[in-house]
């Protein structure tokens, strides 16, 4: 496994923040979202969607066209999105990115996230931000720090 690409793809994951506080029902068609109440409530649905049930079409309808990545390893657009995280979930099929806390202001999300590759992986500590407009997720920025086997203190980086 590359590294490179696992950092590069691990970033992207971190890149969409949400877990579900509404979960789809049959009601819903897969690329179908529910009505959201909030920014937070959208992208946390987003997130979990993706990250978590691998679910990639909302990408369609949940990401402006012109969807800004500040994560250097990405291009923008959402085509590029999309495309780089279903390679990455072709990858490793057994990822998940657990939302461990979540905020919002105004129009920007932010998810702090535990992102684990498989059941035997340490994982990664990342904070993702996510700026909405007009019901869509437009822009992102993340910071990804690795989770090491030692810690100089007693406290989890969760």
């Amino acid at each position: 496994m590359n590294m490179k690409w696992k950092k590069r793809m691990t970033a992207v994951l971190l890149g969409l923040t949400l877990v579900a506080t509404v979960s789809a029902t049959p009601a819903f068609a897969a690329d179908k979202a529910p009505a959201f109440t909030d920014n937070k409530q959208m992208v946390e649905y987003f997130w979990n969607e993706v990250f978590n049930k691998h679910n990639t079409a909302v990408i369609k309808t949940m990401t402006a066209p012109n969807y800004i990545q500040h994560n250097p390893g990405f291009e923008d657009g959402r085509q590029a999105f999309a495309s780089g995280i279903e390679g990455f979930l072709q990858e490793f099929p057994e990822s998940k990115a657990e939302i461990k806390h979540i905020g919002a202001d105004g129009d920007l999300v932010f998810i702090h996230n535990h992102i684990t590759l498989n059941a035997t992986d340490r994982g990664q500590a990342a904070v993702d931000i996510f700026r909405v407009k007009d019901g869509k997720i437009v822009e992102h920025w993340d910071v990804i720090q690795d989770i090491p086997e030692k810690s100089a203190n007693n406290n989890t980086m969760f």
